[in-house]
């Protein structure tokens, strides 16, 4: 699959995180611009003491093409709001406050 990723924004309320593909850390207070088509994936390190909170923004839609362009998958905000609340659910944490599509 060939991933066309949408953009997005981050802000590390609490706890600290990376995407592995960058040697950056993100800590309480930072900012971070996801332009499109960067490949991340995120990790929180094992060394952190204290819940991570990130607040993500997503602009657009993350498209997944097969070899020939044709859409297999399509990932956009709403789609990423119904798994949060999903694994939340099946982790046994309450529905979180969050605003819906």
């Amino acid at each position: 699959m060939r991933p066309l990723l949408c953009q997005g924004m981050a802000f590390t309320l609490s706890g600290s995180w990376r995407y592995l593909e960058y040697p950056e850390i993100n800590t309480a207070g930072s900012y971070l611009f996801e332009p499109a088509n960067a490949i991340h994936t995120l990790h929180v390190p094992d060394s952190n003491v204290e819940i991570t909170d990130i607040w993500f923004a997503i602009k657009g839609a993350n498209l997944d093409l097969d070899r020939d362009g044709n859409v297999e998958a399509v990932l956009d905000a709403g789609t990423v709001l119904e798994i949060y609340r999903a694994q939340c659910k099946a982790n046994g944490h309450p529905a979180p406050d969050v605003i819906g599509a």
